[in-house]
């Protein structure tokens, strides 16, 4: 059941993922944040607004940053966040490294993950921490409906062994994971629900509101809580 109907989070995760990310950091307004896969801004906002803090937001998708970049101005905290479109890998973040990276859902794609962990020792400073939420199987009898909606089993979603294994070749010590309460899934869902209502902006495109469409059907119809699960790690780089 939908336990928030406030949430404007881009994924499961929410905001019980960032605001941990932001204490195992002990962020404050000294902190630099890189937030990937920013979405609507609504993690950057929330870690804005609570720690004062100076943030990098990136998402390539235009339409969503231009809501992350209005969010940012409804809550007085645009002085705090920048809003970025470009493509995180182009730039060299090793020259000015950060205290904490926080990959929201849908960053972590198949095409980023290598890169990204790669990237991870060059980006944050000696000691600094990583927050990352992605979807995984916790089962192996996955259906091919589900396979087709949420990615190849084992290739497009990984599962938490394959996580933890890339999580250690990166020498990062975790310190946190779990599995976001199914109740996350309904509010998530919920607000996809009234995204794929508008009427302009990223979620209005046709391709996008069909696939999302098609992902909330199924994600309900095939009971998918039997297969799938949010998966949120907090780690920290080692000296």
């Amino acid at each position: 059941m939908i336990t928030d109907p406030d949430y404007n989070f881009a994924s499961p995760a929410g905001r019980e993922f960032v605001y941990a990310a932001a204490r195992f950091a002990a962020v404050n307004p000294s902190s630099r944040i890189l937030n990937l896969g920013a979405g609507c801004g609504a993690g950057a906002a929330t870690i804005a607004k609570e720690f004062r803090c100076k943030i990098l937001a990136v998402d390539t998708r235009q339409g969503l940053a231009l809501k992350a970049r209005t969010l940012c101005e409804k809550e007085a905290v645009s002085h705090l966040v920048t809003v970025d479109t470009k493509d995180p890998f182009d730039t060299n973040h090793a020259e000015d490294p950060f205290d904490l990276i926080i990959a929201e859902g849908g960053f972590l794609k198949p095409t980023v993950r290598k890169t990204f962990f790669e990237k991870l020792p060059q980006w944050l400073k000696t000691r600094s921490w990583v927050a990352f939420a992605d979807k995984i199987y916790t089962t192996e009898k996955v259906p091919v409906q589900v396979q087709q909606t949420f990615g190849e089993i084992k290739k497009q979603t990984l599962t938490e062994e394959a996580y933890r294994e890339m999580v250690k070749c990166a020498d990062l010590d975790l310190h946190y994971i779990g599995l976001a309460p199914p109740s996350n899934w309904d509010n998530y869902y919920g607000h996809m629900a009234q995204r794929i209502a508008d009427t302009e902006g990223h979620f209005a495109a046709p391709p996008v509101r069909a696939a999302m469409h098609n992902e909330i059907n199924i994600f309900y119809r095939m009971e998918c809580s039997k297969y799938l699960g949010y998966l949120s790690c907090i780690c920290r780089r080692k000296a």
